[in-house]
């Protein structure tokens, strides 16, 4: 008896001890994390008198130091970003699970690099938020219960094959969703309710006709009020990748373009895929040669970029200046000096809008809710009306 009762009596404290282990807390460079494991920790929530810690830029590290030891960053907790006031966030390969809402209304946050072991987009991860662009990496297979709920900005998003079902809610009130780009050869499940009700104008690119042809008997993707479906889309991509330095010890490096982006490094191996507006590199002691790869992870573009970061990062990256293109009311407005410059128009099916010498640099009474590929001399953007 007395035996039994030594064995209760370790069994609860080796639980104690668990739980206390998993309970740490610590701070490092503005970022609070909670012990997990031995060798892991997840990025935590941070709150003040009801107000979130966080905000502006979010460069997520693959592994922090804590009471002399190094921990892998694996995960990113429930709400950990909730509410917050981040408007960028870069997450390393090292996370692989993403908790539920852990960036739900955070209004400010427009941009995301999601990690490329990332399995599933979890409950209302991003609802709420400023998003516009969006990839989710090969491997994830679920689109969680409001994962882009309310996300009134997202107007791309990139799917991957490897996707076979998004739950309630999913895109739900995205009301400037305008082009889905989804490489899954047959059409992910759509269960629940008001995935994509009441809206309509999205376009759909798929892998080839006989996708098209699968979609369209889908009784979700088979819907003509919401739904248009097409084969891919192959354009050129002109980028100047322009880089500044960004806390010391980043260098930032304009995207754009509306597309992902596949980044790889000096040893060839795929490092990032990610639709953000900008992608941050750590500066490192010696010069270090990354490619480019535009992609809509349909197909990925034939032309690729080289960028070096060195030690003197500024001097190391191609500058260009490129004509900046916005478009509000109907009407596409092209900045810069484009004296003798051709500038064309066309959507995304091909359509020819507008081709002729830039004059003034305004482009109106274009059909709305559309996306138009833009060209000024070898600079292509997409925007959406």
């Amino acid at each position: 008896m007395k035996s039994i009762y030594r064995d209760i009596m370790c069994i609860i404290a080796m639980a104690w001890v668990a739980m206390s282990a998993s309970a740490q807390q610590f701070e490092a460079s503005g970022l609070y994390y909670n012990v997990i494991s031995d060798t892991e920790v997840e990025v935590a929530p941070a709150v003040s008198d009801g107000t979130s810690l966080y905000h502006g830029v979010i460069l997520i590290p693959e592994t922090v130091n804590y009471g002399g030891g190094n921990y892998t960053v694996s995960q990113i907790a429930a709400e950990a970003f909730a509410r917050s006031g981040v408007t960028e966030v870069q997450i390393p390969n090292s996370v692989t699970t993403i908790g539920e809402s852990a960036f739900a209304y955070a209004e400010a946050l427009r941009s995301i690099t999601l990690p490329l072991h990332l399995k599933a987009v979890s409950k209302t991860m991003l609802a709420g938020t400023s998003i516009e662009n969006i990839v989710i990496p090969e491997g994830v297979t679920t689109i969680g219960y409001g994962a882009f709920q309310s996300c009134l900005q997202l107007r791309t998003v990139m799917l991957p094959s490897t996707l076979t079902l998004i739950e309630a809610y999913g895109f739900n009130n995205c009301q400037n969703l305008f082009e889905i780009y989804c490489a899954a050869p047959l059409p992910p499940k759509a269960t629940g309710w008001a995935i994509f009700i009441g809206l309509s104008g999205i376009d759909v690119i798929l892998p080839d006709d006989a996708a098209v042809e699968a979609y369209a008997a889908n009784s979700v993707w088979g819907n003509t009020e919401t739904f248009s479906l097409w084969t891919n889309e192959e354009i050129s991509i002109s980028m100047s990748l322009s880089g500044t330095m960004f806390r010391d010890n980043w260098m930032k490096v304009e995207l754009g373009n509306n597309l992902a982006y596949r980044i790889y490094g000096e040893d060839g191996e795929e490092m990032a895929l990610t639709a953000a507006d900008n992608y941050y590199f750590p500066i490192p002691d010696h010069a270090v040669d990354y490619v480019v790869v535009p992609t809509n992870m349909i197909k990925d573009c034939d032309d690729q970029f080289d960028i070096t970061i060195g030690t003197t990062p500024v001097r190391d990256v191609v500058e260009e200046d490129h004509p900046v293109i916005t478009a509000l009311n109907g009407t596409i407005h092209i900045s810069g000096d484009n004296h003798g410059k051709w500038t064309t128009v066309y959507d995304v099916y091909g359509v020819l809008y507008y081709q002729r010498p830039s004059i003034n640099n305004v482009i109106g009474n274009l059909p709305r809710n559309r996306v138009y590929i833009v060209i000024v001399g070898n600079y292509v953007k997409k925007v959406a009306l």
